[in-house]
């Protein structure tokens, strides 16, 4: 039997699930681990496409020359110092926000000389401010998110120094994309592969399913069972998460996987032991 046709069995095919009593658990993991692996390929192309150009170059030169060549950042001893005068304002384009509803007027104002107060970030009308010890980022809304840098190692960042690091990168442009796109497939082959744990609960509903149909099934029955009813949430996941509308919510990942239960599992006294 081809994976494909695992996938649409998986997906509806009442002998099919009638019939896993004449399979190990092991090929039904089988089958789970080559799903997740598919679509963690899928994920992490889709993603690696549109992450890679960051790496090109042009786009670094671009970043670099918005940076301001005569402001240079020094942090020495958790402390942040400019060459500038300060409040050091960098705007963005006309409305530029990254998000709709903030309609931010700066992308970046540096103020090492005062304290933080939730006031002067306010009337910074910015998206990130840059402090002596301490970087806020708004977040829309009213909200905003407080980091303490005291912590953070000394370093000298200039437009000098950035023009070296995106020459670096830009040279090991291909490398670091193959880098990128293993590392977001292991992450979300990752991310996939956790929904085991979380067949340990839907077994347990599968149990009930099974009973009120008045199917027979013990416990490692329904385990894998579960195995393949998760082929189409997983694929529905997928889909949302490339779209970037994130991941299913818990509840309707597992009500999904219960009704394909319920579908292919027919009461019709088949008895799987």
């Amino acid at each position: 039997m081809n994976f494909l046709q695992k996938i649409k069995n998986s997906i509806y095919n009442p002998a099919f699930y009638a019939n896993l009593k004449e399979q190990k658990l092991s090929f039904s993991f089988r089958y789970f681990f080559s799903l997740a692996g598919l679509l963690a390929l899928i994920v992490a192309f889709v993603f690696g496409v549109e992450m890679s150009p960051l790496f090109s170059g042009e786009n670094l030169k671009k970043l670099v020359d918005y940076y301001p060549k005569e402001l240079n950042i020094e942090v020495k001893g958790g402390t942040i110092s400019t060459n500038v005068s300060e409040p050091y304002i960098i705007k963005g384009p006309t409305g530029f926000s990254s998000r709709e509803e903030s309609r931010s007027e700066n992308i970046i104002v540096i103020d090492t000389k005062n304290d933080f107060t939730v006031e002067a970030f306010r009337a910074h009308a910015t998206e990130v401010l840059l402090g002596k010890n301490f970087v806020v980022v708004s977040k829309g809304r009213g909200q905003f998110e407080f980091s303490d840098l005291s912590g953070i190692p000394d370093f000298n960042l200039n437009q000098e120094r950035l023009i070296g690091f995106a020459r670096v990168i830009g040279e090991h442009h291909l490398a670091l994309s193959l880098l990128l796109f293993v590392i977001l497939f292991f992450s979300f082959f990752g991310l996939f592969t956790l929904k085991l744990f979380i067949l340990l609960f839907l077994a347990v509903l599968i149990l009930c399913v099974v009973k009120l149909k008045k199917v027979l099934l013990n416990y490692k029955q329904c385990y894998q069972i579960a195995l393949h009813a998760v082929t189409i949430p997983l694929i529905f996941e997928t889909f949302f998460i490339v779209s970037g509308v994130g991941a299913l919510s818990l509840f309707i990942f597992i009500l999904i996987a219960l009704i394909v239960v319920s579908v292919n599992i027919k009461s019709s006294g088949v008895v799987l032991s």
